[in-house]
């Protein structure tokens, strides 16, 4: 039982016409036998023989053959074609030609020597129960011919081999786009080894070129300080000589006339007349011994004090100009990751995101987690001491976001910072965050240069982003913390206010306490519940003592392992707690709103 088929239908992908000596690959799509070997010709340089439509590879250059009982199927359906009456009227074949059968009586078709003619049951249209063998260009769809009459008088209405037909050709092309395409990855594929290579040494020169910058910053202060010396020791080898000799002439007449008062003094014992003992002795004894000299400069002490002075003013300044120079490294290098990010639609596992401060020495080393960090607190004012047992290592989140680079490791050469007492020393450490619109929860907006938070009822940004928190109210800075101290101001409006610190690997999208500030063994915060402060971190709570305050300081020594908060009014600093902590990574600073629309953050400048 079969059914009809126009041979037209039976089109070679290659040239788009019907099959001429029909020929089957290995895969089982046929060509004619001219084309596919004109095709495999021109791929005979690469060795490269593949089906044009599967892209299934063949080596070594399969064997063509002639297709007999396919070519005398479509012999006899072209010549049934050519013997019909009317060519518009559609056309079927009701039984295929026979096909040669083997000694047991079963066809070759059934045994897979060859392709089988297909064999379909037409669609028919449901208003005039027509076949739909007629294709309307215009509208896109399949119809019948008094379809075709009426409805669709005036279209564009062809056969759906006509219309096969100029599509194959879109076909050809795409194929042959896609195959360009692929070879063009495929020589990229074999570039980037290379293209990594040439990327590695770039960042190595790279490398080299900062080494040698600080290397000469190093120089320069080197140089000012073996200047400061020279100048010192001129002037002190200048007035010493000059001091030396002068003091000791003026040591040998002083022991000069002593020595002769001295003889005068034992003339005048030996002598036997009274009154002149007397009158001689007054004259003496108005002659009165001159005192000694200081041999040291009285003005040392005031050039050493001035000295000290200046070359403080000058560390000062280095170091603000460090910070300052450092924050706008990380915000150019972070610029950068974001655009990177945005372009390639997502973040890149396992490679650098976010630059934190760290040595210059070493290339990038991966964070440990801060689970496995040990915790101690240490008293706050109003409570004694609570050890607490270091946190069980928390699994870190499925999407954790690595940070680049770690923390500045501590080195020999430098004093440990100890903790301020006031708010004046703790001022030299100032340092100005700024908030990263890619972390706010959607009803925050960000204002006044990036310095202010603002809780709203409307959705403020909906644009997505990985770094964006989903759930809770909360926002980060974008520069990361780490080595040196930082002392940083906030005050707020509302009700109630979290403000801490936090890893990176902190998640964003969680609606747990894996995502929330305090919560969790990736971040520290201080929390004001309306009535009291309490300190959350990994999940436990430090009840902690004090009044409300609108403005808080925060001390951060992530070199020394050391944070503070301090209740911040009329200048003053108090302390309200502070803990130490073995940092192992960059902190950014963070905060979370609980409830209230229009309550504010904010980070204000420090003069």
């Amino acid at each position: 039982m079969a059914s009809s088929w126009p041979p037209d239908e039976f089109v070679c992908s290659v040239c788009l016409e019907v099959l001429r000596d029909p020929t089957t690959l290995p895969c089982g799509h046929t060509y004619c036998m001219p084309c596919i070997k004109k095709h495999w010709d021109q791929g005979a340089s690469t060795n490269c023989y593949s089906c044009p439509q599967c892209r299934k590879k063949f080596n070594p250059r399969p064997s063509l053959s002639r297709s007999t009982v396919l070519a005398e199927a479509l012999e006899k359906l072209s010549q049934r074609s050519r013997q019909q009456t009317e060519p518009s009227s559609p056309v079927y074949v009701t039984v295929l030609p026979s096909l040669p059968t083997s000694q047991d009586g079963s066809s070759t078709a059934e045994k897979g020597l060859y392709p089988q003619l297909p064999v379909f049951s037409p669609r028919l249209c449901q208003e005039h129960q027509q076949p739909l063998d007629l294709y309307c260009r215009d509208e896109k769809v399949f119809v019948c011919e008094d379809c075709g009459l009426y409805k669709h008088k005036g279209h564009q209405v062809v056969r759906p081999h006509e219309e096969r037909r100029e599509k194959q050709q879109e076909v050809v092309q795409m194929q042959a786009e896609i195959l360009r395409r692929i070879q063009e990855k495929e020589k990229d594929l074999q570039d980037v080894p290379k293209a990594l290579e040439v990327y590695q040494d770039q960042m190595q020169m790279f490398k080299n070129d900062i080494k040698e910058t600080i290397g000469e910053l190093v120089k320069s202060v080197e140089l000012l300080g073996s200047q400061v010396e020279e100048v010192v020791l001129q002037a002190h080898e200048a007035f010493s000589e000059s001091r030396k000799e002068a003091h000791l002439s003026r040591l040998q007449q002083e022991v000069s006339q002593l020595r002769k008062k001295d003889q005068e003094l034992r003339s005048l014992s030996c002598t036997p007349d009274d009154v002149r003992f007397l009158e001689e002795l007054g004259t003496l004894s108005a002659q009165g011994l001159g005192g000694s000299e200081e041999v040291f400069d009285p003005q040392f002490e005031a050039m050493k004090s001035g000295v000290k002075a200046k070359l403080g003013r000058m560390t000062d300044r280095l170091q603000d100009l460090n910070k300052d120079i450092l924050a706008q490294i990380f915000r150019i290098v972070n610029d950068a990751n974001s655009a990177r990010r945005m372009s390639n639609g997502h973040e890149t596992n396992g490679g650098p995101t976010y630059m934190s401060a760290a040595s210059a020495e070493g290339p990038p080393l991966p964070l440990r987690p801060p689970g496995m960090a040990r915790s101690a607190t240490v008293a706050s004012p109003g409570h004694g001491r609570s050890d607490v047992p270091p946190p069980l290592p928390e699994r870190p989140p499925a999407m954790m976001r690595a940070a680049t680079l770690p923390a500045q490791k501590p080195t020999t050469n430098r004093l440990a910072n100890p903790q301020p007492k006031t708010r004046v020393e703790m001022l030299k450490f100032r340092f100005g965050p700024t908030l990263d619109q890619n972390t706010a929860y959607r009803h925050i907006r960000i204002s006044d240069g990036d310095r202010k938070a603002t809780l709203r009822a409307e959705v403020v940004d909906a644009s997505e982003h990985p770094d964006r928190f989903l759930y809770w109210r909360q926002v980060l800075c974008r520069e990361p913390l780490a080595g040196s101290p930082y002392y940083w101001e906030v005050e707020w409006t509302g009700h109630k206010v979290t403000v801490g610190v936090t890893y990176r690997e902190l998640e964003r999208a969680a609606s747990d306490n894996s995502s929330r500030l305090g919560y969790n063994s990736f971040s520290w915060g201080l929390n004001w519940s309306g009535s009291a402060f309490s300190l959350w971190h990994n999940g436990k709570e430090t009840p902690l003592a004090g009044s409300k305050a609108h403005r808080v300081g925060i001390y951060l020594d992530q070199q020394e392992g050391l944070l503070a908060f301090y209740k911040v009014s009329h200048g003053k600093a108090e302390l309200i707690h502070s803990l130490r902590e073995n940092f192992t990574g960059p902190l950014f600073p963070g905060f979370r709103f609980w409830t209230g629309v229009g309550a504010t953050i904010t980070i204000p400048e420090l003069e």
